[in-house]
């Protein structure tokens, strides 16, 4: 696995919540669309809230701070959020993709109810099964 260096050092909004509802965020859509020079592959990290998630994202990407973390019960991360660079990784057989992070709401926090949990959940799988 080789990866480059990252010149955008922040996760972009992909997926927002207004008014109860998920919508796209544009700048996360325009985002997507520019990386049509290489196949995707994504890692999308889905759990509870507050455990780890986003901690275990920066790990990967190898930077202190990224995806918003803290340190009270309440959640950090609202909606999806993308990490703003792509690692470009090599495939066992030589070729370059793009992979994508995605950081999302945890599951099961206390200020959504069970419909918000599975609209965040399913837009994640649908996201990886590209």
């Amino acid at each position: 696995m080789t990866t480059t260096n990252k010149s955008n050092h922040e996760p972009i909004q992909l997926i927002g919540v207004q008014n109860e509802q998920l919508v796209v965020n544009p700048e996360g859509l325009k985002y997507l669309n520019g990386l049509k020079e290489r196949a995707v592959a994504v890692i999308s990290v889905v759990g509870l809230y507050r455990t780890g998630k986003s901690y275990l994202l920066n790990r990967i990407i190898d930077q202190p701070i990224g995806f918003a973390i803290g340190g009270s019960v309440n959640a950090c991360t609202k909606g999806i959020y993308i990490w703003g660079d792509p690692i470009i990784f090599q495939t066992a057989s030589g070729e370059k993709i793009n992979l994508i992070l995605l950081d999302t709401e945890g599951i099961n926090a206390i200020d959504q109810d069970e419909t918000h949990n599975l609209k965040i959940f399913s837009l994640s799988v649908l996201c990886v099964d590209t």
